[in-house]
């Protein structure tokens, strides 16, 4: 097995979250000026893989710094195609026994008035603002530190993280770097039970490394703080493991 790194990267500004919603004109130019910034890192002779989460704005954010990486590379870099990969989607939400994007939740919350279910009513204590409590990451510290009925576990989040790198190994390739448009309630999920602590919102466009060496033990760097763990070997007995091999699927 070769040693490669994941760059997981925030989307970019998004035009809101009340919706499944692109990004604004900052959030396209956020996506440049780091995809710009992660060609200048890159050496010939690497390969680059570019999954990401399957949302409009992330969506957006990897065509973005694709077209960024294509012009900024230099020769001798294999930069491969966008592909979407559900072991990096955004926050899922049980809706009516499904496992959906918290933005079609939102889609079907904002038709309700009068008496709220109550999956209505805990999305509403975790967010009825979609706009500037959004933008902060407020919701995602409230998801953080309080139990939910309805919100994908943020140990569940963290694991499939987790998988999602595990399963970018390519032992056909000796220089690979996987750049990941991806979302940042998992993101904080899975920092969070790296360090021990939540380290906040991360900006639009900042990443977490994982460095990933041949005996399966990491190093995940953000904010210039690295922490060793090893790729979790096994999961839990608590998540059920025929739902979490199909996620997403």
């Amino acid at each position: 097995m070769a040693e490669y790194e994941v760059v997981l990267l925030r989307h970019g500004e998004t035009v809101g979250y009340d919706g499944d919603l692109g990004l604004t004109e900052r959030g396209e130019q956020q996506a440049r000026d780091r995809g710009a910034a992660l060609a200048a890192e890159i050496k010939p002779g690497t390969t680059v893989h570019m999954p990401h989460a399957r949302t409009a704005r992330a969506i957006a954010t990897a065509v973005t710094v694709r077209a960024a990486l294509a012009e900024n590379l230099a020769d001798g870099v294999d930069l491969g195609p966008l592909y979407p990969e559900p072991w990096f989607d955004n926050l899922r939400y049980s809706l009516h026994g499904e496992g959906v994007d918290t933005s079609d939740a939102i889609t079907e919350r904002l038709t309700l008035d009068g008496d709220l279910p109550d999956w209505a009513r805990e999305y509403d204590r975790f967010d009825s603002d979609y706009r500037s409590v959004a933008a902060a990451g407020g919701p995602i510290e409230y998801w953080l530190h309080n139990p939910t009925l309805y919100f994908e576990p943020p140990h569940v989040a963290a694991h499939r993280f987790w998988r999602g790198i595990a399963e970018e190994r390519d032992d056909d390739v000796q220089n690979l770097v996987v750049v990941v448009a991806t979302h940042s309630a998992p993101m904080r999920a899975f920092l969070a039970t790296t360090l021990g602590t939540d380290p906040g919102e991360p900006h639009n466009l900042e990443d977490i490394r994982v460095r990933v060496r041949d005996d399966g033990s990491t190093a995940v760097t953000f904010r210039g703080e690295t922490t060793a763990m090893t790729v979790p070997p096994h999961l839990p007995p608590w998540i059920d493991r025929a739902w979490f091999e199909s996620f997403g699927r």
